[in-house]
């Protein structure tokens, strides 16, 4: 890593609000919040960019909750508040996002982020010796195949750590910082998170043979990198890869044993297709497959009030059905990647119907088109989250599309015409 990085070029209020926003402790994320509100509030004031997104589906999720109010009464209030502040959250936190680096030099904001970063391998590490002196054993993994599921770092689970790495990774790679991309690698690998991982993979080989620029040697060496990350990983933790593939083989199979992630969007499809509302606007925020979703129903989460918990019939014929019910089987009993509903995309079809859809194409993937031609890894990684997507609500954690957003707007503004223009007048002053 860098030889040091100059305490007076880092921006410790946004690095601050940042640590604490990622926390998978849904208090200090809160407090994260609350900090930076009260510090910097005139953030919140421009919409522009990806907030616009953020805007519109709020304003989706209000005027759809009226009819749900109406149709199913005041039950679903919390879910509909619930929902109301993440997407909220998710507005101020791409606001603050575009106040830092629109008004911070490139150098804090890189000596910010860098320091991010560290802290993140700092947790890695010390997560990593604690399991190797609880098994005794250099390689963990050799005892353990979960052993992964402890690598965390500051997030809520192993699976946001080794996506925040693989945007990190992406970043640094393409900006030729090799000490940092490395780390990024290896913390990546040791979360040992299979789906994610082969996703990362398909994503970086799609975007090397169909949308990249670069010359066709870094393609080769990518391509390469990619095979002897799989090589490494094999024989580090083998059990994994044999998990992983016989999951791979039964959804290739599609029979009656097909994992029930794909049973989930099959009955997205089906609840779409049942009415005119469902198709257009969906059940609502909250209603039938999210995070607030199973907070809401009480079963999900231990500290929810048993009292206040509420599930809509969409949510307890469908998603809900798969979590408490179909888990219980002869043949496959276990609550993991392959089997759980959770994907951003049964999200937004069944909670938000075609006008949702349609917010995310324009709004969202349309901001990233809009700036398509300067970008450079945020491409890579843009084709990533896309895979990602059929993982979690990824939007509800606060942390992946936090790091997501913040290095998709740092590529664009280390690629714009004007930023550009900054740097070759700094040359020419040299």
């Amino acid at each position: 890593m860098e030889a040091f990085i100059k305490l007076k070029q880092i921006d410790f209020i946004f690095i601050v609000f940042l640590l604490l926003v990622t926390q998978g402790n849904i208090q200090l994320k809160l407090v994260g919040i609350l900090f930076i509100l009260l510090l910097r509030p005139n953030a919140i004031l421009k919409i522009n960019g990806l907030a616009k997104f953020y805007i519109l589906i709020i304003l989706l999720h209000v005027c759809s909750g009226i009819i749900n109010f109406i149709i199913n009464g005041v039950g679903y209030f919390i879910n509909f508040m619930m929902v109301f502040v993440f997407w909220t959250i998710s507005f101020i936190i791409i606001s603050q996002i575009n106040y830092f680096l629109k008004l911070k030099t490139i150098e804090v904001i890189n000596a910010t982020i860098n320091l991010f970063f560290i802290i993140s391998v700092l947790f890695v590490l010390y997560q990593y010796l604690s399991l190797s002196f609880d098994y005794w054993a250099i390689n963990p993994y050799s005892i353990s195949p979960a052993a992964g599921d402890n690598m965390k770092s500051i997030y809520s689970n192993s699976s946001v750590n080794m996506i925040v790495m693989s945007f990190f990774l992406l970043s640094y790679a393409f900006r030729t910082k090799w000490v940092f991309a490395l780390f990024s690698l290896i913390c990546l690998l040791m979360c040992t998170y299979m789906s994610g991982t082969v996703i990362f993979l398909v994503g970086i080989l799609f975007s090397v043979l169909f949308f990249s620029k670069i010359k066709r040697k870094y393609k080769v060496y990518l391509v390469g990198a990619s095979l002897i990350s799989i090589v490494i990983f094999s024989s580090v933790s083998p059990s994994n890869v044999n998990y992983a593939m016989g999951y791979i083989n039964r959804i290739m199979e599609n029979e009656d044993r097909v994992p029930y992630k794909i049973k989930s969007f099959w009955q997205t499809i089906d609840y779409n297709s049942s009415s005119v509302k469902s198709l257009f606007i969906g059940a609502g925020g909250g209603n039938f497959s999210s995070r607030v979703a199973f907070m809401g129903s009480g079963d999900y989460v231990d500290w929810f009030p048993k009292t206040l918990s509420y599930s809509s019939d969409e949510f307890i014929k469908n998603h809900l059905g798969i979590w408490n019910h179909d888990f219980n089987n002869k043949w496959d009993d276990k609550n993991n990647t392959a089997n759980q509903p959770f994907s951003f995309y049964n999200q937004i079809m069944g909670e938000y119907g075609l006008v949702g859809v349609l917010i995310f194409l324009l709004f969202y993937l349309g901001y990233v088109a809009k700036n398509w031609n300067i970008l450079t890894y945020s491409k890579f990684a843009m084709a990533c989250l896309l895979g990602y997507f059929l993982l979690d609500y990824w939007f509800e954690y606060f942390s992946v599309m936090v790091i997501f957003e913040l290095l998709l707007m740092l590529d664009i503004k280390l690629n714009s015409k004007e930023e550009k223009e900054n740097m070759n007048a700094k040359e020419i002053m040299r």
